[in-house]
């Protein structure tokens, strides 16, 4: 039994378990509205039921986690995994920064965790006005810290939020750097 939880565990840490597939060039479309220059070892997944995010990630969701929410449309939850019940938060086009920062609070540490913002500053997003936030969170069912940085952008009453977190300290700081030109080389192509 040892054996078979250390070989999932190993599995899930590498990030070749599950449903997750390595990305192999750049550029990367990502979930058919998002372009980025994938330099790196990733590897990505798009989870069962979901309408708009994709989750990549190098070293296994554990250590690192990059999330895609890609054309998030007006009146749609961005967690769109949450329980049906659950009911989360809706996005709406003309919300604030702030307001897209607390639906993600709610998204991470939503039903008794812990969110911390960190910082919030305008931005570009694919040459569009945006903003950027740094931020500190606990899930409730995890005991350890996570650190992470999103940037967003509203285009065409649309969406797009990029996410990377990891555990504070060493795996953050390690990951950072790749997470951010990835965020960087970000550029969103036009709806059919």
């Amino acid at each position: 039994m040892k054996l078979i939880c250390l070989l999932c565990l190993t599995l899930l840490l590498t990030g070749c378990g599950g449903q997750f597939k390595r990305v192999e060039s750049a550029p990367v479309l990502v979930r058919g509205s998002m372009e980025v220059q994938a330099g790196g070892d990733w590897n990505h997944h798009t989870p069962y039921g979901s309408r708009h995010r994709e989750m990549w990630t190098q070293h296994g969701v554990p250590i690192d986690l990059l999330t895609f929410f890609s054309g998030v449309a007006d009146s749609v939850a961005l967690d769109d995994l949450a329980p049906r019940n659950g009911k989360p938060p809706l996005f709406r086009r003309n919300m604030s920064p702030e307001d897209i920062v607390g639906l993600v609070e709610t998204m991470l540490a939503g039903n008794g965790g812990q969110f911390q913002l960190q910082s919030l500053a305008p931005d570009t997003v694919s040459d569009s006005p945006g903003f950027r936030f740094e931020y500190l969170y606990t899930a409730r069912s995890q005991e350890v810290e996570r650190a992470g940085i999103g940037r967003g952008a509203v285009i065409g009453d649309r969406l797009y939020l990029m996410l990377f977190d990891a555990p504070r300290g060493r795996y953050f700081d390690r990951g950072r750097p790749g997470a951010e030109r990835l965020m960087d080389s970000l550029r969103v192509v036009p709806q059919r």
